[in-house]
């Protein structure tokens, strides 16, 4: 699926996002940095706000498939797992034990 960015977010986008930040997106796209930035701003969301959005949506897939926290946290660009605890009682509002019990709570749909 592609988004008005321009970028098809597979997980390699994603990474590429959260690992290396604007130059990254911006080389995956085929734009220059000021021209991602323009985009986005055109689009009414920072870069700042797409990263958050992006990063809380691979820590809730990563926490559902049962990832440590650790591993998690390397994976979303954190420095470890305190950064982690920190970032989910900022976007989520819970502990990290808290949030995982909750998906943990929530049925899979069944594959198709």
């Amino acid at each position: 699926m592609e988004d008005r960015v321009g970028v098809a977010w597979t997980e390699t986008a994603v990474t590429d996002l959260l690992a290396r930040g604007s130059k990254g997106l911006a080389r995956r796209t085929g734009v220059s940095v000021r021209t991602l930035r323009r985009r986005l701003r055109r689009d009414g969301i920072t870069l700042r706000e797409l990263t958050l959005a992006k990063r809380a949506s691979v820590v809730l897939n990563l926490m559902q498939r049962g990832l440590t926290l650790t591993r998690i946290a390397a994976r979303v660009g954190l420095s470890g797992s305190p950064a982690l605890g920190r970032f989910v009682r900022r976007e989520f509002g819970v502990t990290p034990a808290k949030l995982a019990a909750q998906l943990q709570q929530v049925p899979r749909r069944a594959p198709r």
